[in-house]
């Protein structure tokens, strides 16, 4: 199973079912008996909130089967390791039983965060299991020139209109054959949509457009770094680290860096994601020398370049306060 096929997950609606064991009250439950505590009536609630908090839901969403959410829902809290099914009895696993003890406890933003760290433990090359499609997308993503330049649909764009198709991006990346994509259909992309920004890795563009910013993802993961000047390098090498979809990250597979003779310049995806970090005042960005710097680019002309050498972490509550 992979988390963007099917595309009837929602991470709210899982969340809507672990709230729903917990009610019951009880260390397992028959799957079917779940199910149909929330199904129909539940997810259509649930779905009002596709991503707590992000984009409307897409109509196409709202005309699928609430059974159908529930069941794909399920499947892929099992997939994560957050529940665990045994013949047809159902409980929780993982870190959602050592952190939810009540309903109360599962929380939108508690949610996020376990889910975060999932997402990511199951992560693996193959784009039809676990969480490497959504990983893959990501990198594609990420990597395109002109971050701030949003993808706006999956198909190509209808005649005069200047809009970006994510598969035409993925053609190029990865040729023509669909079956190598991890993003196949028009169905697939809105559930990519759902999930990146729900995650933290990348954020609406405009109303129906995608922008890679992985900020939500590198604060959540980042909360024991302490306030100090760190060297750019090794700054970016530890975003890497705690989101591997980001440059040098063991994630980032079949991109190489550019570079300008001896100078790396950061992808797109790492550029504006150390902007909003500084716009929100987790970070300041200095250039304190002529070597050992990274270049920040927006635009692939090099117009807004913006060369780095020290990060200086200040981990501000700015916007920390409501992740």
């Amino acid at each position: 199973m992979a988390l963007l096929n099917p595309p009837d997950i929602l991470p709210e609606a899982m969340r809507f079912l672990v709230r729903a064991l917990l009610a019951l009250r009880e260390s397992e439950v028959d799957r079917d008996e779940l199910l149909g505590l929330v199904a129909p009536p539940g997810l259509t609630e649930a779905m009002g909130s596709v991503a707590a908090g992000t984009a409307d839901p897409d109509p196409d969403d709202l005309r699928t089967g609430g059974s159908i959410i529930a069941g794909a829902s399920l499947d892929a809290l099992r997939m994560l390791g957050l529940v665990e099914q045994t013949g047809s009895r159902i409980r929780l696993a993982g870190a959602g039983a050592k952190r939810w003890k009540s309903p109360a406890d599962a929380s939108p933003q508690s949610m996020f965060e376990v889910m975060l760290d999932e997402v990511i433990k199951v992560a693996e090359p193959d784009v039809s299991q676990g969480s490497g499609d959504l990983m893959q997308a990501l990198v594609i993503l990420h990597v395109a020139g002109e971050p701030l330049r949003p993808f706006e649909r999956f198909e190509s764009p209808t005649a005069g209109r200047d809009e970006r198709s994510f598969a035409i991006r993925q053609e190029e990346v990865l040729g023509s054959d669909r079956t190598v994509w991890p993003v196949t259909n028009r169905e697939r992309w809105l559930s990519f949509r759902r999930w990146a920004s729900y995650l933290g890795f990348a954020r609406p563009g405009g109303a129906t457009g995608l922008i890679p910013d992985a900020s939500g993802a590198l604060v959540r993961r980042l909360p024991t770094l302490k306030p100090g000047d760190y060297d750019v390098r090794d700054f970016v090498g530890l975003c890497a680290s705690v989101v591997p979809i980001l440059d040098g990250g063991e994630l980032q597979f079949g991109h190489d860096p550019q570079r300008e003779g001896d100078h790396a310049i950061l992808s797109g995806g790492l550029s504006v994601s150390l902007l909003q970090l500084e716009a929100d005042g987790f970070l300041r960005m200095d250039r304190r020398s002529d070597t050992g710097g990274r270049t920040l680019r927006l635009r692939d002309d090099g117009s807004a370049d913006r060369v780095v050498t020290t990060v200086v972490w200040e981990q501000s509550p700015i916007r920390g306060g409501d992740l």
